[in-house]
């Protein structure tokens, strides 16, 4: 056998081994429907901000990052959350860190992390999920980035909730 066939089938063999992992880490945001059937309360959000309240007494303007000790998929999410992070303070808001391992109170609300919820001035929920979706939930997948615009904007009318992603998450 000459060594371009060895080398190829080396090549080979490393692209189905990183296709099986990579697909291994494709995991449903809420695969339990914890947070979808949660949002079929109409008292979800008062009931989700009365329990951020209980940690941090004011929540305007804020950026809740939900994280977890043993979450794999943190460390490959840091770049884009710092980004995030970076961003929002930029734009007025706090950035706000509770560990679901430390706080487990939070985890009836927190189907899996990395998620995030940005809070409003008036101390309204804005968007509650992951930070973004796909392969290692990268920025370029980011689902918190599309509506960063519009949180200057006077146009957001409804809270943005997402259950139904699939990327690298860890459940709570």
């Amino acid at each position: 056998m000459s060594a371009k066939w060895i080398v190829a089938l080396w090549g080979v063999i490393c692209l189905a081994g990183l296709l099986t992992l990579s697909v291994s880490q494709l995991d449903e945001f809420d695969p339990q429907s914890k947070l979808a059937i949660a949002l079929t309360d109409v008292a979800f959000e008062q009931k989700f901000i009365s329990q951020l309240q209980q940690q941090h007494k004011w929540l305007g303007q804020s950026l809740v990052h939900f994280s977890d000790t043993n979450c794999f998929c943190e460390t490959i999410a840091q770049p884009h959350i710092a980004r995030l992070s970076q961003n929002m303070l930029d734009n007025g808001f706090q950035n706000i860190h509770i560990n679901i391992s430390i706080h487990p109170e939070f985890a009836r609300f927190v189907p899996s992390t990395p998620a995030v919820a940005i809070i409003g001035a008036l101390q309204e929920l804005i968007y509650f999920g992951p930070y973004a979706e796909g392969y290692g939930c990268l920025s370029g997948t980011g689902l918190v980035d599309a509506i960063l615009p519009k949180l200057n904007s006077p146009t957001i009318e409804n809270s943005i909730l997402i259950t139904d992603a699939k990327g690298c998450y860890c459940h709570t």
